[in-house]
């Protein structure tokens, strides 16, 4: 099986969804203890939580999805003959190539009127938190343009869904 090449991707997506889950903890912990020990509750951070949360659930989708952790209908895909379980498989890998360019071009309409609007405590541009989404859509069209690639080479095209590289 040959290496990844584009590996420093996932990694990184990976680290970014640590780095802000961890964030996220902190800044929770952070408030809890302003407001139950220093009695003076902090006015950002349900708003930094809320945006930070947004961000983790559009960069995991992918994670899931290379990682076949996704629920799927294995067991009525197994029902099908080899070869028409071969193209669902293919149209599998398509819906999510559409999903996520979907995600990209819808939102990059949104962040068009959103660059005009500021969060109300971070007072953040709030196409800046739209961006996780067009982050997410694009990573996912990657992820779904590898697998396809892959497959289409002979690599992968024998992986069943739940089971996919």
């Amino acid at each position: 099986m040959r290496k990844n090449p584009l590996i420093w991707i996932d990694r990184s997506v990976e680290i970014l969804i640590f780095t802000l889950f961890v964030a996220m903890v902190m800044v929770g912990g952070l408030q809890v203890f302003n407001r139950f020990i220093l009695n003076q509750s902090l006015s950002w951070s349900e708003e930094f939580q809320k945006y930070a949360h947004i961000w983790i659930i559009f960069l995991t989708i992918p994670v899931g999805y290379n990682r076949a952790s996704h629920i799927g209908m294995q067991l009525l895909v197994d029902k099908f003959p080899k070869p028409l379980r071969k193209t669902l498989i293919y149209i599998n890998d398509l819906l999510w190539l559409v999903l996520g360019a979907s995600v990209v071009v819808f939102t990059f309409h949104i962040m068009q009127v959103a660059q005009f609007q500021t969060s109300s405590s971070l007072r953040l541009r709030m196409d800046y938190v739209y961006f996780g989404l067009v982050l997410g859509g694009g990573y996912l069209i990657l992820s779904a343009l590898r697998k396809i690639i892959g497959r289409l080479r002979g690599g992968a095209a024998e992986v069943d869904l739940s089971r996919s590289s």
